[in-house]
């Protein structure tokens, strides 16, 4: 089956497809990004990826001739084109800031470019979400906060693409991000929450991690279903310590890990609490999936 790849308004076949080699995107990460899964068609929590983009696209000065009618249409265009409005699918936009005209500026002369690419959706094997997996440190070190561009998806993504291949190298599904003083920050591709006692943590916005969008919700589940959830500082004895540790992203929903470098959960995998909050989250999407075939 051909696939096509959405590009400032038109469908190119994707092997077709293409942007200037002098884009800013490609030449220096110049661009930002989401991915979001959809469940038949429909994408869950789609106004909260669009909200984080536009943000990051008024923080950064992009100068952008679309809104977020635009790009649900285009989407919607895509997955159409692809033929995955009836299964589940991995949606990438990505915004950059265009042709680079040989100045450094954010100024209002880039045309931004739009593109966004469709595919029929890969997850982890079941096998991941009933035992667990192993999550490793990364040996790069950030520092704990005051660095913004930690806020927003950039498409200068190469500090998570070496994280992540430190963890393959393990053979670990993921690696995570320590400070200087072993302070917890978040997964290359993921954030990370840990529950002690009966109480979930999770690392706060106030450090150098992204505001995901799964963290966000499985926050927002937590406090509408009585499970004590605090957003703070977190050290990586207290991450080892823990009885459940899961991640979380768009496409994987939410991960038990069952070990962490050399140390296994002590509680079981997956722990009472995150296959309660798994239920929820899929309580969540099954609600969003059946409000929005309703109003279609």
């Amino acid at each position: 089956m051909f696939e096509y790849t959405y590009i400032n308004g038109k469908l190119f076949l994707s092997s077709r497809a293409k942007i200037p080699v002098s884009d800013r995107g490609f030449a220096f990460g110049d661009g930002v990004f989401e991915t979001l899964r959809s469940y038949r068609g429909n994408i869950f929590m789609f106004s909260r990826h669009l909200d984080r983009l536009f943000t990051s696209l008024r923080a950064l000065r992009f100068n952008y001739d679309f809104n977020k009618d635009h790009i649900r249409e285009a989407v919607e265009k895509t997955l159409k084109k692809n033929r995955l409005l009836k299964s589940d699918a991995y949606i990438k936009i990505m915004v950059t800031r265009g042709e680079h005209l040989g100045d450094f500026s954010f100024s209002g002369k880039y045309n931004t470019s739009l593109i966004i690419i469709t595919k029929k959706l890969q997850i982890p094997p079941p096998v991941f979400y009933s035992r667990g997996v192993d999550l490793v440190s990364s040996t790069i070190k950030r520092t704990p906060a005051g660095n913004p561009a930690y806020t927003h998806k950039l498409m200068n993504y190469f500090e998570n693409l070496y994280a992540k291949n430190e963890a393959l190298l393990k053979n670990a599904y993921e690696a995570f991000f320590l400070t200087a003083g072993k302070l917890v920050l978040e997964g290359a591709v993921t954030n990370i929450f840990l529950v002690r006692g009966r109480t979930v943590y999770t690392p706060s916005l106030s450090q150098n991690i992204l505001p995901g969008v799964t963290r966000s919700t499985v926050i927002g589940l937590c406090r509408e279903n009585d499970i004590k959830v605090r957003e703070k500082k977190i050290h990586y004895r207290d991450l080892i310590d823990a009885m459940e540790v899961f991640l979380t992203n768009s496409i994987i929903e939410i991960l038990p890990v069952k070990k962490i470098d050399i140390h296994s959960i002590r509680g079981s995998v997956p722990g009472d609490i995150s296959s309660r909050l798994v239920n929820l989250y899929r309580l969540a999407v099954l609600k969003n999936t059946s409000a929005s075939s309703s109003e279609s």
